[in-house]
C-alpha cells in the first residue's frame, strides 16, 4: 500500500495476534531524509579546524558516517512505522520490535524494515452483571486485641544472661560451621558459616530438628547438631542432604516478660492501657475492612477471569511478568535474602507466568467494561491522586510534581483511579451478601 512519502508497507498476520510490517522507503524519502540529518548533525559536531556549526557536510559524511547512517535510519524508522499503523489502522499493544542490526541506511539505496508487534485483542467484555458475591464481616474482639497486646509484649520483652539450659522461648548465640555428611566425609558448605548467630528458640527460624537440637544447651557447650536438610529447601545444593553444624554457644538469655500495664504504657505515649487497647481495636477493625475489600474484590476478578476468553498481547504479557520478578527481587534486597532464597531461579521466574497474563487479562477486560460504561477519569481525580502522592513524598514532593509532569507517567496514577471507579460501578450491578467471618481466619488474607 503507498503511503503519503511513497513507502510501501506489507502486513502479515502471525499466530494470534502477532502481527509484521514490512515497510520500504524508496530511495528518494531516504535522501531527503539524510539531506536533513546531515544539516542538523554540521550544526552540532566539532570538528578541529572549523568554527561550531560551520563543518563541511562533506567533512560530515567522512568522519560520520556511521553514526550519520544510524540516526537517518531511526528517523525513518520512527515515522514510517507510525504512519502504516496509522494507515492500517493497527492499535499496538506495546512496543513494536525493530530488529536493531538491520537499522543501517544509505543514502543512495532504498530502506527496508520489518517491525513486530502485537495488537490489542477485539473482544465484547461478559459476565459482569448479575453476579452474586460474598462480602465477609468482622468484629474485632477482645480476643483479637489480646492477640495484638501479647505480640507487642514480646516485642518489648528484654533478655537477661542465663546460666540455666536453654529452654524455648531463650535467646541463643551461636558461632560456628555446617558441613555436609556424605559417605561418612564431612564438607564445609556456603552459607552454614555462623558468626555471633542470634537464635530464639522456638521462633521456627531455622530448619526442622536445629532448634530442637539446641534444647537444653547451656554457656560455652560445644554442640554437634546433626540435621537433614528438608526434600524443598531452597538451596537446592542442600535439598535433603545430611549435615551436622559443630556449634559453641556463646550465650543464653532468658526472655523477661513486660507486662503491659497502666504505668508501663506511659513510655508508649499512652495514657492508660485501655487507651492503647482502643488503639489496637480501630487498627484491626482497619485490617478487616481491608481483608473483607480484597477477598471480595478477588471473587469479582476471578469471576472476570472465568467469563472471559481471549488471545492476549504477549508482548504485553512479557513485559507484566518482567515487573513481577523485579518487583521480587526488589523485595528480597528489602529483606537483604539472597536471590537463592528463592530456590530454583527459572522455577521461581515461571511461577510468576500465569500472575502475569491474569493480570494484563482482567487489566484488558476492566478497561473494555469502562469504554462500554463510559467511566472515565476526571482531570480533578486525577489532580487530588497527584497532590496526595506529592503529600506523601514529604521533602521529596517537587520531584514527584516534575515526574507527573511526563503525560506517560500521568497514567500511573490514571490506570488505578479507573479501576476503582470500574469495581465500584460492577458492585453496584452485583448481588452482595453479607457473611459473618471468623475474625483471626478472615486477617489471614493480608498474610
Amino acid at each position: 500500500m503507498t503511503t503519503a512519502t511513497t513507502s510501501t508497507a506489507e502486513l502479515t498476520a502471525g499466530q494470534g495476534l502477532q502481527r509484521s510490517l514490512r515497510i520500504t522507503v524508496p530511495t528518494e524519502a531516504v535522501a531527503e531524509a539524510y539531506g536533513r540529518r546531515l544539516t542538523r548533525l554540521s550544526q552540532s559536531v566539532k570538528v578541529p579546524g572549523f568554527r561550531p556549526g560551520k563543518v563541511p557536510a562533506k567533512v560530515v559524511k567522512e568522519r560520520f558516517a556511521d553514526q550519520l547512517s544510524a540516526e537517518v535510519a531511526r528517523d525513518l524508522v520512527q515515522s514510517q512505522l507510525s504512519l502504516s499503523l496509522k494507515e492500517h489502522n493497527l492499535q499496538v499493544a506495546g512496543q513494536p520490535r525493530v530488529a536493531e542490526e538491520a537499522l543501517v541506511a544509505s543514502e543512495s539505496a532504498p530502506f527496508s524494515f520489518t517491525a513486530e508487534f502485537d495488537v490489542y485483542p477485539t473482544f465484547t467484555p461478559t459476565g459482569f452483571t448479575g453476579l452474586k458475591l460474598e462480602r465477609p464481616t468482622a468484629e474485632p474482639d477482645d480476643a483479637l486485641v489480646q492477640v495484638a497486646l501479647t505480640k507487642l509484649e514480646q516485642q518489648l520483652q528484654t533478655f537477661a544472661p542465663s546460666t540455666a539450659p536453654a529452654k524455648k522461648g531463650d535467646r541463643l548465640t551461636l558461632t560456628g560451621q555446617g558441613y555436609t555428611v556424605k559417605n561418612g566425609t564431612e564438607t564445609p558448605f556456603a552459607g552454614g558459616d555462623l558468626q555471633n548467630f542470634p537464635l530464639t528458640l522456638g521462633s521456627g527460624q531455622t530448619i526442622p530438628g536445629f532448634e530442637e537440637g539446641l534444647l537444653g544447651a547451656t554457656v560455652g557447650q560445644q554442640v554437634d547438631l546433626q540435621v537433614t536438610f528438608p526434600a524443598d529447601y531452597h538451596a537446592t545444593e542442600l535439598a535433603g542432604q545430611g549435615a551436622v553444624f559443630k556449634l559453641t554457644v556463646n550465650a543464653v538469655e532468658a526472655p523477661e516478660a513486660q507486662p503491659l500495664t497502666d504505668a508501663s504504657v506511659k513510655n508508649l505515649g499512652m495514657e492508660s492501657l485501655e487507651q492503647l487497647k482502643d488503639i489496637l481495636r480501630k487498627s484491626a477493625a482497619r485490617d478487616l475492612a481491608q481483608a473483607a475489600e480484597q477477598r471480595l474484590k478477588r471473587q469479582l476478578l476471578d469471576a472476570l477471569d472465568a467469563a472471559n476468553q481471549f488471545d492476549l498481547p504477549q508482548g504485553l504479557v512479557d513485559a507484566e511478568h518482567s515487573g513481577l520478578w523485579r518487583a521480587q527481587l526488589q523485595e528480597l534486597q528489602q529483606k537483604q535474602m539472597p536471590v537463592s532464597a528463592l530456590g530454583d531461579i527459572q522455577q521461581a521466574i515461571d511461577s510468576l507466568k500465569p500472575l502475569a497474563a491474569r493480570r494484563v487479562k482482567l487489566g484488558l477486560v476492566l478497561a473494555a467494561i469502562a469504554r462500554e460504561q463510559k467511566l472515565q477519569v476526571t482531570d480533578a481525580e486525577l489532580q487530588a491522586a497527584l497532590q496526595a502522592q506529592i503529600k506523601a513524598a514529604g521533602p521529596k514532593g517537587e520531584q514527584v510534581r516534575e515526574h507527573f509532569r511526563n503525560p506517560n507517567n500521568r497514567e500511573q496514577l490514571a490506570g488505578p483511579i479507573l479501576e476503582d471507579k470500574v469495581t465500584t460501578w460492577l458492585y453496584s450491578q452485583a448481588t452482595i451478601t453479607d457473611v459473618s467471618t471468623p475474625a483471626q481466619e478472615l486477617l489471614t488474607e493480608l498474610q
